[in-house]
């Protein structure tokens, strides 16, 4: 069986390879003048220039100069010239294991290091624990424990040890945060979040399949299948405050899992682990139902308003020719006046006999009607399909709770009144 990995290559490439661009090499291995001095104690050319790639590798990556490493070119020319010394003078000092050995003691004497043991294994552990309380990635974790380690001056161990460490850890915050989060779920409530999984024969598929399938299309019957599905959810009665218990990336992972696994692939998970991302779905699904609730309410109620103004756009349609009579029928009545207005006439008389009287009685009712259509409030139209109404928001207001709004402050252009809010 393959190894389990926690890094990919390139986090490996970027943790504990040395650097190979000149301005990192410059970064990581430009030594101080007393560390120059200590150097150019050692005798002969190829101990200076062994002895300076010893201290520059057990600086960074952290593991010193390991048997069998070959140290990058880039490196080494840059510490030969530092140490004023030819590159190719490393070859001797590589055959010595004696003064690589000796060499080594007398550094980590003078860096004030130590080897890692076992004895720090339990520490590492709760090293990586800690940093993969609110990640699953390898990176972070291996990052975290390596800066602990250089801070408390431990030479680090090889990299296939921090990536046990790292795995071991991340295992332990996964157990954790599965415990913490489900530490307040009653035996009842585990029944029914362990049935969420189990393929119910009246909806041909597993309940928790069922709750994902949210209806979208505007109508009274997407309104009930949302609404049924929220009241699923609440009556198994996960307290949302239980998320307070674990990191918030830590069940955000849980949710994201939750929400694209299929109920197959949780069945194979650990019981903690797949009873902690069943929990955190049904807390996101909770909310999601309800936003769900509220834009499909917005939007059928928006359509009955764009029902009254297309209603009323048809009514005008259907009285334009009575319109272009009346502009008519008005356009005679200015004319009458202004004709006696330049005579002198009576205006009625003029009225009388160039438009008719009469005309102008028999379209009143017609004028009115028009004015009192352009007038007309988009609520009164909305209200004439109460039928429509009558089929989802009696569910939608079942299975909405409203609490007031936090008062705010006192300001002479706002009201302070309390708003009421969907919860």
């Amino acid at each position: 069986m393959a190894r389990r990995s926690l890094l990919t290559g390139d986090e490996r490439q970027k943790l504990f390879a040395p650097p190979v661009t000149d301005r990192e090499v410059a970064r990581c291995y430009t030594f101080s003048a007393e560390d120059l001095e200590w150097i150019e104690a050692r005798h002969g050319a190829s101990n200076q220039l062994g002895v300076a790639v010893q201290m520059a590798l057990l600086r960074h990556p952290g593991f010193g100069w390991r048997l069998g490493e070959t140290v990058p070119a880039a490196v080494l020319r840059f510490l030969a010239a530092q140490v004023h010394v030819l590159p190719s003078a490393l070859d001797g000092y590589a055959r010595r294991q004696q003064t690589r050995l000796t060499h080594v003691r007398q550094l980590h004497e003078r860096l004030a290091l130590r080897p890692f043991n076992r004895t720090d294994l339990c520490h590492a552990v709760e090293i990586t624990r800690a940093a993969a309380r609110s990640t699953d990635k390898g990176g972070p974790i291996v990052e975290a424990l390596i800066a602990q380690l250089r801070r408390q001056r431990i030479i680090l161990p090889p990299p296939e040890t921090l990536e046990r460490i790292g795995l071991a850890g991340r295992a332990k915050a996964r157990r954790k945060a599965a415990e913490d989060l489900l530490a307040s779920i009653t035996p009842w409530q585990f029944e029914r979040i362990d049935q969420l999984l189990i393929n119910d024969p009246a909806l041909r598929k597993s309940p928790l399949a069922w709750l994902r399938e949210i209806p979208e299309s505007p109508s009274a019957a997407s309104m009930a299948g949302i609404t049924e599905r929220l009241a699923y959810v609440r009556a198994i009665a996960i307290d949302p405050a239980i998320t307070s218990s674990i990191h918030e990336h830590r069940f955000e992972q849980y949710a994201r899992e939750g929400a694209v696994a299929p109920a197959f692939l949780l069945s194979g998970y650990s019981v903690g682990r797949r009873r902690a991302t069943v929990v955190a779905q049904l807390i996101f699904l909770e909310s999601r139902l309800s936003d769900a609730a509220v834009d499909m309410f917005d939007k059928m109620v928006g359509s009955l308003f764009a029902k009254g103004r297309r209603g009323r756009e048809r009514k005008y349609q259907a009285s334009s020719r009575e319109v272009s009579q009346i502009m008519r029928l008005f356009s005679g009545v200015i004319g009458a006046v202004d004709q006696a207005r330049v005579d002198g006439g009576d205006v009625l008389d003029r009225i009388d006999a160039q438009v008719g009287w009469w005309k102008v009685l028999a379209a009143k009712p017609k004028i009115d009607a028009l004015a009192a259509l352009a007038i007309e409030d988009p609520l009164i139209s909305a209200a004439d399909c109460y039928g429509a109404l009558r089929r989802f928001v009696p569910t939608f207001l079942e299975h909405m709770r409203f609490r007031a709004g936090l008062p705010i402050a006192p300001c002479k252009t706002r009201s302070t009144a309390p708003r009421a809010s969907i919860w």
